[in-house]
């Protein structure tokens, strides 16, 4: 009998937060994007980041999302292409074993600022990004500390000049309004690798 299943395709992306690593995967992972600081947590609602947290050591955080696996480490590595091989083989590992990635209503169990960070998670899918989608903007949650959180902007957003104004006074209001436990909210975006396409 020929196994007629696809090569899994994995490839990793450090990204401009030194100590975070995107891993894009051409599978779907779940319908929702979820993040996990805490691995006993994970150990029983998320066995991928389980899995992931078990890989290497300093793991401070794992999002999961619908398509991708974002990594942040509490140091940058001397070499992202060592640590990002290891993590690698654990996503592909797991994803080929055919094992649980996130369990049924594990969102709906987060506490403390994963809940947070969650909270804020779901405003920037619901509300946030379809509205930015519209001049060719997106944000995202590039990283989490305590209640302190990181965003990235991208597409029309990165290099814009109203990028500040937009984080300011459109995405840090909706967030706050959604989740006021939020503490200090971070432009991370690399502004100047950015263009503006409306000049």
């Amino acid at each position: 009998m020929t196994d007629t299943t696809p090569a899994l395709s994995i490839t990793a992306e450090p990204q401009v937060i030194p100590t975070n690593c995107l891993f894009r995967v051409d599978r779907t992972l779940g319908s929702e994007t979820l993040y996990t600081s805490d691995p006993e947590w994970a150990a029983e609602w998320a066995p991928l980041a389980a899995a992931i947290f078990s890989t290497v050591e300093g793991i401070q955080g794992v999002r999961i999302g619908p398509a991708e696996v974002l990594v942040t480490l509490q140091t940058t590595p001397s070499d992202w292409r060592e640590t990002a091989r290891e993590l690698g083989s654990a996503i592909r590992t797991h994803l080929h074993d055919d094992r649980v990635i996130v369990k049924d209503g594990a969102n709906a169990t987060l506490e403390g600022p994963d809940l947070a960070r969650q909270k804020a998670q779901q405003v920037i899918e619901s509300e946030l990004n379809p509205s930015l989608a519209a001049h060719g903007g997106w944000v995202e949650i590039q990283a989490s500390k305590g209640d302190d959180l990181w965003i990235t902007m991208g597409g029309g957003c990165q290099g814009c000049g109203a990028a500040a104004a937009t984080l300011r006074h459109g995405v840090e209001v909706a967030i706050r309004e959604a989740a006021p436990e939020v503490g200090a909210i971070h432009d991370a975006t690399d502004h100047d690798a950015g263009t503006n396409p409306w000049i």
